[in-house]
């Protein structure tokens, strides 16, 4: 059976501020995410079902970072950092989980892989 790729989309809205060199204050951003998944079809002919993929990513990521304030619930919330919590989160739920992709806005991305 030939593998597939399966990439789902969502978005939260949450604020965060940094110290250090970035030295921003709090502020919010709606951000965007991307999942990929990748495995071979299964005998009906899907490799998972948009429903389960959307049911885990509400309960495991929108639910946890939905209108929070990230500095709470991360020491250093850069989007890098957060992006690593939800490949690492994610990959629990998903063995067919490739990548994930995180915006704060629309020209900025950051892709995780699992890689260290």
């Amino acid at each position: 059976m030939p593998n597939v790729y399966l990439t789902h989309t969502g978005s939260f809205t949450a604020s965060h501020g940094h110290g250090g060199s970035l030295a921003e204050e709090i502020h919010a951003h709606t951000f965007t995410y991307e999942i990929t998944l990748c495995g071979p079809l299964n005998k009906e002919g899907y490799l998972l079902d948009f429903r389960q993929i959307a049911a885990v990513l509400d309960e495991k990521i929108n639910r946890v970072l939905e209108g929070k304030t990230l500095n709470d619930l991360f020491k250093n919330p850069t989007t890098e950092i957060i992006c690593i919590w939800m490949f690492d989160t994610l990959k629990k739920e998903f063995s067919q989980l490739k990548s994930v992709k995180l915006a704060e806005a629309p020209d900025r991305w950051i892709t995780y892989t699992g890689e260290h």
